[in-house]
């Protein structure tokens, strides 16, 4: 009888330990990236929701930017919104950013000035950003256009890296105090941003030698000569601000830029190289 009095406590403290453990961040890599399997499991629901939405920003200096710069910092931000008629107040998380897809993938950048109740682990290489405690909304208490948000800095990977892609797992959940159940509400997403071309690419054929910018440096009007494609104007934080189509050449409009250098990503016939010019 002393034993079943002193298995019975152990058992209840398990049991409350495996259904809350996910309030202090799940581990492993739940995200999707790196060929695993993104979920929340069956303690939160067996399947994703649409009624949790889910995007991702890459800030640079006040602006969202599809592009990085090689070894810039960049402000990483996972947003996502409970569209449900619940009651969903807290929130757990985790996110991660890498190069390569599947189980080839690899870590891109760093993370660093982590938010309060986060913190990161590595799982199979990949380092995961996740929170360490329930979260609070970043606007309203739990019903219809709560949104929950987490920002990070995030270090670009070193130039040739390539496009990464940023993986999120977002996990709205109900007011029960102790236990994770199907009224919590999870969905998963992704988006990718290209490497922004570095500056001093050379030239280095026939085709890339024949395009002619000019003048440069500019005021106000240019010309790209020698392009049967596309031009996409670039500033130096990766922010796309001009895409013309050229056909042999084209007068492009640089009055209402701010002074600085300006890469331009040139598609000629099928391939692409960069030009730089100077607003002054």
């Amino acid at each position: 009888m002393k034993k079943r009095f002193l298995l019975l406590p152990l058992f209840g403290a398990f049991a409350y330990l495996t259904l809350s453990s996910d309030s202090n961040g799940p581990g492993g890599n739940k995200t999707g990236s790196h060929g695993g399997s993104a979920s929340c499991g069956s303690c939160h629901g067996n399947s994703a929701t649409s009624g949790v939405t889910l995007s991702f920003v890459l800030d640079s200096a006040g602006t969202p930017v599809t592009r990085y710069k090689p070894g810039m910092s960049y402000t990483l931000k996972m947003t996502g919104t409970n569209t449900t008629s619940n009651n969903l107040p807290k929130f757990g998380m985790q996110m991660s950013m890498v190069s390569g897809s599947g189980s080839s993938s690899v870590n891109a950048g760093t993370f660093s000035g982590l938010p309060a109740g986060t913190a990161t682990h590595t799982s199979s290489g990949i380092t995961i950003l996740e929170h360490t405690q329930r979260l609070s909304p970043a606007s309203g208490t739990g019903a219809t256009g709560t949104t929950y948000e987490v920002s990070v800095t995030w270090t670009a990977p070193v130039a040739g890296t390539g496009t990464v892609s940023v993986y999120g797992i977002l996990n709205a959940v109900n007011t029960s105090p102790s236990s994770d159940d199907a009224g919590d509400k999870w969905n998963t997403g992704n988006a990718s941003f290209t490497e922004l071309p570095a500056s001093n690419v050379g030239v280095n054929n026939v085709a890339a030698a024949a395009i002619n910018v000019y003048p440069n440096p500019v005021s106000n009007m240019f010309t790209v000569a020698g392009v049967n494609g596309t031009v996409q104007v670039f500033d130096v934080n990766g922010k796309m601000i001009a895409t013309v189509a050229v056909n042999n050449t084209a007068t492009i409009d640089a009055s209402g830029w701010a002074n600085g250098m300006y890469i331009l990503s040139v598609n000629n016939a099928g391939t692409t190289t960069t030009k730089t010019i100077v607003k002054q």
